[in-house]
């Protein structure tokens, strides 16, 4: 790799038109405001990009869309993890013929109780060895029900094809046994934007975050008050950052963060079922969250405090 894994990332949703298929227009806005918004690169078929419900041919239409619109000075990123190691190779195959960049691959969960340490070695070595693309791992607890042990990253982190994590767990405790490993050509990124400072302190290289979604002003805000040195200044835009990290991300999913990108102006739209789209409390919790953020909706206009946060990130 030529480039360095840093910065914020967004983890982009997949948008759909009224009868259930992906909307190209819309997705393609989307990554075009998440480019211009200056973030470091784009995830396709992530978590937040409901990867679960995607077939294989929307998976592979997404990334070349994406790869048209993203600049070779920002990542690319597709998300391929599934069940059958057979399956995410060639899904990693499918990635480096739409032009991705690097791969991130969370781990097989559905035969939760047979994921042992050694299955999961085998399997990541398997995709790494075979991936003609650079692996990330993706430790996700809160989908994948299992913890990617620190000593598994560690051996995993020593293969030449895995250059990197993304960490969602928010575990700083375990994020900082992660960062031990993190070296030149082994990066480590979070994916939990309620403590995207904290990782910051703690030595992540960056963050692949679904706030920077519907926030990403906020968001680099933080990333570049912590390179600065301006600890103070990064806690108090973290504090910010919270509620939109914890009442909408964490608590209502892809649903609710496809409503929050509609309420800044964004092409959200409803999720792909079985998942149900916000209901009328729970857009007010998003409304609120918003609020608690100081970050303004469409149509309404930035208080003092909004604009002085948004104008510090640029």
């Amino acid at each position: 790799m030529t480039r360095v894994l840093a910065g914020a990332m967004a983890p982009a949703v997949t948008p759909f038109d009224a009868d259930g298929a992906v909307a190209r227009a819309s997705f393609e806005t989307n990554v075009r405001a998440h480019v211009a918004a200056g973030l470091s690169g784009v995830v396709v078929a992530g978590s937040s990009g409901e990867a679960a419900l995607l077939d294989e041919g929307e998976r592979a239409a997404l990334l070349t869309w994406a790869r048209a619109l993203v600049p070779s000075d920002r990542w690319l990123i597709a998300g391929i993890g599934g069940e059958s190691t057979r399956q995410v190779i060639q899904r990693a195959r499918v990635a480096a013929d739409a032009g991705a960049d690097a791969v991130l691959v969370v781990s097989p969960h559905y035969y939760g109780k047979r994921m042992s340490e050694a299955a999961l070695h085998a399997h990541f070595t398997a995709v790494a060895d075979a991936s003609p693309l650079p692996v990330l791992l993706y430790n996700i607890p809160v989908y994948a029900h299992l913890v990617l042990s620190p000593e598994l990253v560690a051996r995993l982190s020593r293969h030449g094809n895995v250059v990197g994590m993304k960490d969602s767990a928010g575990d700083l405790a375990t994020l900082a046994r992660y960062v031990e490993s993190q070296r030149d050509d082994f990066r480590v990124l979070t994916g939990h934007g309620g403590t995207w400072a904290q990782a910051l302190a703690l030595g992540v290289s960056g963050g692949i975050l679904a706030v920077s979604l519907f926030a990403p002003a906020l968001t680099l805000a933080v990333w570049e008050a912590a390179r600065a040195g301006d600890a103070d200044g990064a806690a108090a835009l973290q504090a910010r950052l919270v509620p939109l990290a914890r009442d909408v991300v964490a608590a209502l999913g892809p649903a609710g963060l496809k409503a929050a990108m509609t309420m800044v102006g964004l092409e959200g739209g409803v999720p792909r079922a079985p998942l149900l789209a916000l209901d009328d409390a729970e857009r007010e919790q998003v409304r609120a969250a918003f609020a608690a953020a100081v970050v303004p909706l469409v149509g309404a206009p930035p208080t003092p405090v909004a604009a002085r946060g948004l104008a510090a990130a640029h």
